[in-house]
């Protein structure tokens, strides 16, 4: 194509760029950054593209594959791997090289297809590869990611609103590298077009524009598998403490009992990899249990000292899936002796030394070899439980009845502040 005929379509763009529809809500999304961001992408298009900066039309490109690789020298370049032909070549900057595809569809980035455009940002790591689109279109990718499509439509719907408002209220989560949110569950499950399904995307259009809201402004709405009969309040999780955010019943949940075991050694070798020595580990103890009795202080002796694991972290510090959970042991009878505390005389046993008239009783040689945690429950707790949701929609509860079930004093709005 000679620069007479790029000139000729991008005029032709400008007038067709009056005509397309620009969504109120976009989001964008790294598919490629940091330490993973490669030298070189592959974008296609059946319909060719529209090649943009800052929402700006550069040109309108006929070429249906594109190769878009960063040049050491500060750019980034494009080329035609087909002619093998350099097409254009965009200085360093902050501001993204955009493709969209002409016809307004779907392209694929490296083998992936996607709705919405594709966006390369020049960074000292490679190219970071970001996916800029309509917020309805990204939930297409993301709702069957994080539920079975197979289940019922009002949980669907459910979790189609609660992505929705988890999109709105992370945005710039990931700004420090040119985007909103990335593609994995630190933020949500995406996957693009392959991910969709006809009944998660009917789940997304069912809700379209719909928001869940406190006092008319967004809520954040957390999600989690399931609770094991009660939902936790954020406070005994993170610490922050939101009206909407509190514990509930959770009688349409069903939960499965699940067993892991740690020797001292494992615990040793957990505590050492957050930087904490304690000696050889001799005990575990519950100090504090929330409410909904999951345990938010747990006590971990050991023969140089106690650390005390706290809130999340009681489940975090040993991969659990959730901090609902009972301990028991293996071997660590041990010895009995009196001792006197601030309550009276009390029957203890021999965990660790102690200092008495006679001299230095020694800890107890005879300490547990396991600990098993048994527990039930999958995630965090906080927010709407997703088994529980699903038990909920089929007992015929609308997705409405469910979020506001586990979001205390929410309604669902199309506005917000």
């Amino acid at each position: 194509m000679n620069k007479l005929q790029k000139t000729a379509l991008c005029l032709l763009c400008l007038l067709l760029c009056a005509t397309l529809f620009v969504s109120a809500e976009t989001i964008s999304i790294g598919l490629k950054f940091g330490s993973d961001a490669p030298n070189q992408s592959t974008v296609q298009s059946d319909s060719g593209f529209h090649m943009k900066a800052n929402d700006e039309l550069i040109c309108v490109l006929a070429e249906t594959t594109l190769v878009v690789s960063k040049n050491p020298e500060g750019s980034i370049d494009v080329t035609d791997p087909i002619n093998q032909v350099a097409v254009f070549s965009y200085p360093q900057s902050e501001i993204p090289l955009e493709f969209a595809p002409a016809d307004g569809t779907t392209l694929r980035i490296d083998g992936d297809e996607y709705r919405g455009s594709a966006r390369f940002l020049y960074a000292d790591s490679g190219l970071t590869i970001i996916n800029f689109l309509d917020v309805e279109d990204y939930l297409k990718g993301v709702v069957a990611e994080e539920m079975p499509a197979s289940w019922h439509i009002e949980a669907l719907k459910a979790q189609a609103i609660c992505a929705r408002n988890y999109a709105m209220t992370n945005k710039n989560k990931f700004k420090k590298y040119g985007f909103d949110l990335d593609d994995t569950i630190q933020s949500q499950v995406y996957t693009g077009v392959k991910g969709e399904t006809e009944a998660t995307n009917r789940a997304v259009e069912e809700t379209r524009g719909l928001f869940l809201t406190h006092n008319g402004k967004l809520a954040t709405t957390f999600f989690f598998s399931s609770s094991g009969g009660h939902t936790e309040s954020s406070k005994f999780v993170w610490g922050g403490d939101f009206p909407y955010l509190t514990g509930v019943e959770d009688p349409y949940d069903t939960s499965r009992e699940w067993t892991v075991p740690y020797t001292p050694d494992e615990i040793k070798d957990k505590l050492s990899g957050i930087g904490v020595y304690i000696g050889d580990i001799i005990g575990l103890e519950v100090v504090e249990r929330s409410p909904s009795q999951r345990i938010i202080d747990l006590k971990i002796v050991g023969t140089e000292g106690n650390y005390h694991a706290k809130l999340e972290q009681s489940r975090s510090l040993f991969n659990l899936r959730s901090n609902l959970f009972t301990i028991s042991q293996t071997g660590g009878d041990g010895q009995m002796v009196t001792v006197l505390t601030s309550k009276g005389l009390e029957e203890r046993k021999v965990m660790s030394p102690i200092l008495t008239s006679g001299g230095t009783l020694p800890a107890n040689t005879g300490a547990p070899t396991e600990y098993s945690f048994q527990g039930t429950g999958y995630g965090h707790g906080v927010g709407m439980s997703q088994y529980g949701a699903k038990g909920m929609a089929e007992a015929g509860y609308s997705c409405e009845q469910i979020l506001t079930h586990y979001f205390t004093g929410t309604s669902l709005q199309t506005t917000y502040q």
